[in-house]
């Protein structure tokens, strides 16, 4: 899948203003129309009614339906089933019709969609030429994705917009809460990031201008990559990595217990202090991995700051997991629900992946 550049705070914020002005205004007329500006700041003239999408970005797929808007999607990425917990929240999504990236424009104009939304901005504009309203949805940092979030909410209007207001709402109390860490820390911590959705070892990680890096920056953390990669690289230096000296060490993604009892038993990690202290944490799993790209970043955020400050940063994940997606999805997880997924495993209690 191919990835749009993150934009500048400025780019993004003249963005921000563009749409500010614009907006969709309804008569009742399928025919009505309205213009919206996209991520990349493309003026895209769209159906001011949506009823029927096409999501092609797997991220935003599962935000839509982690925001319990599945009744809008006529065709999902076949990316989307990242995790075995979307289908027990949403069991409805197995039925929703799934394409690849490369789907033909041929294809989507037989199904006639109101809108597409594509994570490549060459393949939005060309679909677009040949008569499908498409747009780039795509995000790549927390303010891209509220940004993308508050598009989707004006584009679907009425209590889709309210629920894309609350879920900013949330994220931006949660903002809010951990940033009263630099005035109660006495010193800044270091964390290591390893990204365990495939098997790729330790070093397969995010740097300067990650997500990950914005979320560790909200939480008074210091990402110890960020001076060594800058994304889109994903794969840093080992012997940099551990010169760092990391106090804490998270992992996510589908091989967090392969690489969990791994990092325990390397040699290499063995004088490291995250290690030797024990602070090597595994990032829970839910609709999507907690951090990749998702709905849950809002949890991943205050997850952080408590497994990293305990003392200083109270999170009740258990409860505060069952209310998240009783309220944004619709589902009541029991105790024992949210426990195996703040354990990251699945939701029969299991490791989805147990070695190589």
């Amino acid at each position: 899948m191919k990835r749009i550049q993150k934009l500048t705070a400025i780019t993004l914020a003249i963005v921000i203003s563009v749409i500010s002005m614009t907006g969709c205004s309804y008569t009742g007329e399928k025919e009505e129309t309205c213009t919206i500006v996209d991520i990349t700041g493309a003026e895209v003239e769209i159906p001011a009614k949506v009823d029927e999408v096409v999501n092609l970005f797997p991220f935003g797929c599962q935000m839509m339906i982690g925001l319990d808007l599945e009744k809008y999607l006529v065709g999902i990425s076949q990316d989307t089933f990242e995790t075995q917990w979307l289908e027990t929240i949403c069991p409805e999504a197995k039925n929703i019709q799934t394409f690849s990236d490369e789907v033909s424009a041929e294809t989507l104009l037989a199904l006639n969609p109101d809108i597409v939304f594509c994570s490549d901005p060459e393949q939005a504009a060309d679909f677009r030429s040949k008569g499908i309203t498409a747009i780039t949805f795509m995000y790549l940092t927390i303010d891209e994705l509220k940004f993308t979030v508050d598009l989707m909410g004006e584009i679907l209007g009425g209590s889709a917009q309210e629920k894309c207001n609350s879920y900013i709402d949330y994220l931006d109390r949660k903002i809010e809460d951990v940033s009263n860490l630099q005035n109660v820390v006495p010193q800044k911590e270091t964390l290591h990031y390893i990204n365990g959705a495939n098997d790729r070892g330790f070093y397969k990680t995010g740097g300067a201008g990650s997500t990950t890096e914005a979320c560790t920056q909200l939480c008074y953390i210091d990402l110890v990559t960020s001076p060594l990669i800058a994304f889109p690289e994903t794969k840093a230096d080992a012997e940099a990595v551990l010169a760092a000296n990391p106090q804490n060490v998270i992992i996510g993604g589908r091989y967090q217990h392969v690489l969990y009892e791994e990092i325990y038993q390397a040699e290499e990690w063995s004088r490291i202090a995250a290690i030797q202290n024990g602070n090597v944490f595994k990032i829970p799993i839910g609709i999507s991995a907690w951090n990749r790209y998702s709905l849950e970043t809002a949890l991943l955020i205050p997850w952080t700051a408590s497994v990293v400050y305990p003392e200083y940063y109270e999170f009740d994940a258990v409860q505060e997991t069952i209310e998240f997606y009783k309220m944004f999805s619709g589902y009541e997880l029991t105790t024992e629900q949210a426990e195996y997924m703040i354990a990251g495993l699945t939701p029969d209690g299991e490791k989805e992946i147990t070695s190589r």
